[in-house]
C-alpha cells in the first residue's frame, strides 16, 4: 500500500521547506505566487489533504464557533453576524470572526486559522459552494459547518439562504412591469460569489419569460461585472448609460452596487428614477436612507444568521442529517424604480 502523503513529502516534491508548505496552506497571500502554485501542484499530484482538524482532535468542546464572511464592509454580512452573535450569546457561545475579502484563495487559510483556535463548528459564506475544496475537507474531517447565503445544488451540506435567482427575477420583473425594455445587470465578479451568478441567472430568466411567455419585446440582457468593493462606477457604466444603446434600468446584484450605480447616474446628469431606474438585492438599512429610497429584494439577514447558528448547534450536538432552508425575500417599497421614459434621442 502506498504510504499516505505527508507535509514532508509535499515539501520534498515541491523543493521547499515544511514551513513553506504550512504557510501555503494557512496564509497563501504571504507566499510568492510561483511558490504557492508549485506547492499546490505537489499537493494535487500526491493527493495530499491537510489535516484541518489539527489540535481539535481528542479535545473537549470549547463552546466557540467560527464565522467566515467575504467582508464586513457590506452591512448585509454585518447584520447576519449580529444575528449569529445574538443567538450565540443566548447559548453562552463565543464567536470568532474572519473574512476572505472575496478571495477564494484565502478561504482555506482562514478556515484553518479558525480551526487552530479549536472552534466547535463553522458558519461559512464561500465563493463557490458547489466546487470548493474547503467543503470537501470539512466533510472528510467530519467538522460541523453551515453555509450562509450560499445556495448549493449539492444536498450533503447544511445551508441557509434566500432564493438568489428569484430575488433578482422579482426586482427585474418589477422594472419590466414599469415598461422597461432595455436592462443591464451590474454584478459582482462571478468567480468571487456564486450568489452573484445565481442572481444574474434570475435576471436573464425574467427577461426571457417576459419575451417568451408574455410577448414583450425585450432587448438582450446586458452584464457589467465589477469588484464587490467598487464604489466609483462612473467610467465602468458609461457605455450602459450613454449613447444609442443606453439602458433604462439597472438591476444590481447587491444594494451597495445599486447605491454606487445611482451615484454614477447623477454624474451623467441622469435622474433616478426619472431617466434610469435602479434596483438592488439585500435590503440593507442605508438603502432606505438615501434619496431616492432604494428599491430592493430584501433578505432577512439577521434571521438568517440566527438560523445558521441553530443548524450548526444541531450538527455539533450529533445531528447527522444536514438541514437546508430558503427564507422568503420581499420587495421593498422604495422610490428608485419608476416608469420607463421614452427616449426620443440618444443620451450623449
Amino acid at each position: 500500500m502506498t504510504p499516505k502523503p505527508t507535509m514532508r513529502t509535499v515539501a520534498a516534491k515541491a523543493g521547499v521547506s515544511i514551513a513553506t508548505v504550512s504557510r501555503v496552506i494557512n496564509c497563501p497571500d504571504e507566499v510568492p505566487t510561483e511558490t504557492v502554485e508549485r506547492v499546490r501542484a505537489a499537493m494535487a499530484y500526491l493527493k495530499y489533504r491537510p489535516n484541518m482538524n489539527g489540535r481539535r482532535l481528542k479535545m473537549a468542546q470549547t463552546r466557540s464557533v467560527g464565522v467566515l464572511v467575504p467582508t464586513m464592509a457590506n452591512p448585509v454580512f454585518a447584520t447576519s453576524v449580529q444575528g449569529i452573535e445574538q443567538a450565540a450569546n443566548e447559548d453562552g457561545l463565543t464567536v470568532l470572526l474572519t473574512s476572505s475579502e472575496y478571495d477564494p484563495e484565502r478561504e482555506l487559510g482562514a478556515v484553518s486559522t479558525l480551526l487552530n483556535n479549536r472552534v466547535d463548528g463553522l458558519i461559512l459564506t464561500l465563493a463557490n459552494a458547489d466546487d470548493n475544496r474547503v467543503i470537501d475537507l470539512l466533510i472528510s474531517e467530519n467538522i460541523p459547518f453551515v453555509l450562509l447565503f450560499n445556495q448549493p445544488s449539492r444536498t450533503d451540506v447544511a445551508s441557509i439562504s434566500v432564493d438568489n435567482a428569484k430575488s433578482a427575477y422579482d426586482i427585474t420583473q418589477a422594472m419590466i412591469a414599469q415598461g422597461h425594455r432595455k436592462l443591464a445587470m451590474v454584478a459582482g465578479h462571478f468567480e468571487s460569489s456564486d450568489r452573484s451568478r445565481q442572481r444574474y441567472d434570475g435576471f436573464c430568466q425574467a427577461i426571457n419569460d417576459a419575451h417568451q411567455k408574455d410577448g414583450v419585446e425585450m432587448a438582450a440582457p446586458r452584464l457589467c461585472q465589477v469588484g464587490f468593493g467598487e464604489t466609483d462606477l462612473e467610467g465602468i457604466l458609461e457605455s450602459f448609460l450613454t449613447g444609442p444603446d443606453a439602458v433604462t434600468g439597472l438591476v444590481c446584484s447587491t444594494d451597495m452596487l445599486a447605491i454606487a450605480a445611482i451615484s454614477a447616474c447623477r454624474t451623467y446628469g441622469l435622474s433616478v428614477p426619472g431617466d434610469v431606474s435602479v434596483g438592488g438585492i439585500d435590503g440593507i438599512a442605508v438603502g432606505g436612507l438615501i434619496t431616492p429610497k432604494l428599491c430592493s429584494a430584501v433578505q432577512p439577514t439577521q434571521k438568517m444568521g440566527q438560523q445558521a447558528l441553530a443548524f450548526l448547534l444541531g450538527l455539533i450536538r450529533g445531528q447527522t442529517e444536514p438541514q437546508s432552508l430558503l427564507l422568503p425575500h420581499q420587495l421593498s417599497t422604495g422610490e428608485s424604480i419608476g416608469p420607463a421614459r421614452h427616449q426620443s434621442s440618444p443620451r450623449l
